[in-house]
């Protein structure tokens, strides 16, 4: 038996000996790793309310303004401030430290007995339900790193974090902390957020059973959650209990009190749990603010969150409240402004962006009241294809930058035919109108015309150029005309990020990163985070300002003329259906503000609206916007723009025969650059003899009284079974008598 026991003992050591050779080795091995943490992000400092600011700008461009707080905005979690260590009952630290790490105090960060003991689990596997070896310091260390792999590697890194920060840190600021910080099932995070969420009391008040049953959760929260699971809790409150009184924390008289106590929960606990509804804003900025703490200080997103909803920070948001405020007024009464589609309303959101610092100014992600936090965001989450909108960003936009066309040149809008004989594409109305120029098949949002603009340009610079403003496209699924030219985006793309591409066009070519927040600093004022004003350039100022005039035609005269808010602002902006009316869009912007709409249903289906939902929506922001202005706001002309005379049917400079034309007037204004101005004078304007009796080419004999000169198009298309271009009765081989002879 001795013999035997002794083997055992043998082994037994072999094996730590074998789990501490290669703990040391890891740690050898990993120590390249970084194994620092910020400490910014433990000293939350007094308070766990995060404020956030918006700016009384002067001037918004060279950040001239004065913060002021959002006092309905703060975030917090429950009703809890940090609880500082000195002020909870002695019990609720003892009760963590007994069934968390009863050797807290006497280790430097990891405890090499329990850590050893974890090794060989993790080796052998004779506990099934695993073996923790965390000590307080690195259970803290993963409650803000978010890091919960149980990879060698990231527990290496876990070890030396905890070593470093024991080595900083008093072993009472890490306790107090950890107790502040570590998660308590119900979206608590802290005692204090868990002794108001489930007691209804502060800390001081907790009992000692109170304080076993908070410590209890710890281990898995959902399982011994003491609402979802009070048995369970139950269970675990003895196992804590009993370490209390063996490591001799308490005695056995206050351990038999609190084994009988009944613990007596919120009744109230459901409505507790449920913190305020933060607007569509808010929810967007505590978002982008976690990602990009998460990137910067290398732990996860869902910690990131916890830090600003428990960690007391200062947000220095770009909200405009006015527009913020209008938009949610318009999307609460969302009915008033859209009718229904047979029965049903859709969804819609809207996104609105300062052209010139690329600040989010306004943002709503769904039509009615906002009744919840962590929504589907429609403006950021949802991607849908953009239509139309997309073509001045792939195509218009580029082939200008590129001189591949201009304001005035012609494209003949008739389909093309496919290799199987089909006719492709259609236009919406089902129409073609023959000879038309680039501004007025972007007014009236043809196909065919952008399906040929592009060919022109090339698919290759079209992706490229999408790439620059920032739209997102499949490289291989959108390398076609349907994707570029008519935006159907395999995967689609946000509202957000085609309402922050159209900046370019109003800001004078440029493209940079839309931001919710400028900066952020901690509780003590120490800046955390800042977001950068950067810009780069993707178009020049030149082609900006022409495909501005383009779409300034679409609300002038086109497919968003009902647009009031024009007669107060200069607007341009474009109007897109997805196939099959499944999406309508609007994207429009002034000299100072972008503003995107996106109307659609969350599963796909058809709409039919005489107006463009889209387009009504922007137009009641708009109106609000600028309801105050005295002096209507334009566009700025860049030099070196040239206003001159074209020929609608060619393109070019007219000629003396342009006004002969047998329509009349032929003649338009148009703008260019300098080095892509119309050089040569039209040539497609024939002159001919019109018969007065029936509009034919004159013969011979006809009488002449009954003749006049007139001008027609000198122009041969291919012919298309059931389709007659607008123009064809203008062409001169139509008009020929021994063409049409009865």
């Amino acid at each position: 038996m001795k013999i035997k026991r002794n083997k055992r003992i043998i082994a037994i050591s072999i094996l730590l000996l074998l789990a501490l050779t290669l703990i040391i080795t890891f740690l050898i091995l990993c120590y390249r790793y970084n194994n620092e943490i910020d400490l910014s992000l433990l000293r939350t400092g007094a308070s766990s309310v995060t404020k956030i600011y918006y700016f009384e700008n002067e001037d918004r461009k060279n950040r001239i303004g004065e913060p002021i707080e959002l006092k309905d905005e703060a975030i917090f979690l429950q009703k809890s401030e940090w609880e500082s260590l000195y002020s909870m009952p002695k019990h609720l630290s003892n009760a963590f430290i007994a069934i968390e790490d009863k050797r807290f105090f006497q280790h430097h960060g990891i405890d090499l007995i329990r850590t050893s003991k974890a090794v060989l689990n993790y080796i052998f596997k004779f506990d099934k339900s695993g073996y923790g070896g965390s000590t307080i310091t690195q259970q803290l260390i993963k409650n803000l790193t978010g890091d919960n792999e149980t990879t060698p590697k990231r527990k290496i890194e876990e070890i030396f974090r905890a070593i470093n920060l024991e080595k900083r840190l008093g072993k009472n600021e890490i306790l107090e902390m950890y107790l502040n910080v570590v998660y308590l099932s119900q979206n608590s995070y802290g005692v204090a957020s868990a002794s108001e969420l489930y007691f209804n009391k502060g800390v001081n008040e907790l009992t000692l059973a109170e304080c076993a049953s908070l410590a209890s959760i710890v281990q898995n929260p959902s399982k011994y959650d003491p609402y979802k699971n009070p048995q369970n809790n139950k269970d675990r409150r003895k196992v804590v209990l009993m370490e209390m009184l063996s490591q001799g924390m308490i005695n056995e008289r206050e351990y038999n009190e609190a084994i009988l106590e009944e613990i007596n929960l919120n009744k109230n606990i459901e409505n507790e749990n449920k913190s305020g509804v933060y607007s569509w804003y808010t929810e967007a900025l505590i978002n982008d603010v976690s990602e990009d703490i998460s990137t910067e200080y290398k732990i996860s997103k869902d910690a990131a969150r916890r830090l600003i909803l428990k960690g007391g920070l200062n947000i220095y948001s770009t909200i405009d409240p006015s527009l913020q405020n209008k938009l949610e007024e318009i999307y609460e009464s969302y009915v008033a402004y859209v009718p229904n589609n047979g029965g049903k309303y859709p969804q819609s959101s809207c996104v609105i962006i300062d052209p010139e610092s690329f600040d989010v100014l306004a943002l709503v992600g769904g039509t009615g009241e906002k009744e919840g936090n962590l929504l589907f965001n429609r403006a950021i989450n949802a991607k849908r294809p953009p239509g139309s909108v997309l073509k001045p960003l792939s195509v218009y936009a580029p082939g200008i930058e590129e001189n591949i066309f201009n304001y005035s040149t012609v494209y003949d809008d008739v389909p093309l035919v496919l290799e199987n004989g089909r006719t492709w594409p259609k236009n919406s109305p089902n129409k073609y109108r023959g000879l038309i120029p680039i501004y007025f098949a972007v007014e009236h949002s043809v196909n065919t015309v952008a399906v040929k603009a592009l060919n022109d340009l090339g698919i290759n610079s079209s992706m490229n150029y999408l790439r620059k403003f920032g739209v997102s496209y499949d490289g291989k699924m959108d390398n076609n005309e349907s994707s570029l030219a008519l935006g159907q985006l395999t995967n689609g793309e946000s509202l957000l990020n085609i309402t922050n591409a159209y900046t370019a066009f109003a800001n004078g070519g440029y493209i940079g990163q839309p931001k919710t927040y400028l900066y952020v600093t901690d509780n003590f004022g120490n800046i955390i985070l800042e977001r950068k004003d950067e810009k780069n350039r993707v178009i020049s100022e030149q082609s900006a300002y022409i495909t501005t005039k383009l779409l300034e035609n679409v609300v002038n005269s086109g497919t968003a003329s009902f647009v009031k808010s024009k007669d107060i602002v200069s607007i341009a902006g474009k109007t897109g259906t997805s196939s099959n009316n499944e999406d309508k869009w609007f994207v429009g912007y002034t000299p100072s503000l972008v503003c995107g709409v996106w109307t659609g249903y969350d599963t796909p289906a058809p709409m039919y609206y005489s107006k463009n939902p889209s387009c009504i929506i922007f137009d009641e922001i708009i109106s609000f916007a600028y309801s105050q202005s005295d002096d209507k706001l334009e566009f700025k002309r860049p030099d070196n723009i040239i206003e001159m005379e074209f020929c609608f049917d060619s393109g070019l400079k007219p000629s003396d025969k342009c006004d002969l034309d047998i329509r009349g007037e032929r003649c338009q204004m148009g703008f260019y650059k300098t080095e892509n101005a119309p050089k040569e004078h039209c040539e497609i304007h024939k002159l001919v003899e019109i018969d007065a009796q029936d509009g034919l080419i004159a013969k011979k004999f006809t009488p002449f009284w009954r003749k006049r000169k007139a001008s027609l198009l000198d122009y041969t298309r291919p012919e298309f079974e059931g389709i007659v271009p607008l123009d064809n009765d203008y062409l001169i081989k139509t008009r020929k008598r021994e063409e049409l002879q009865y």
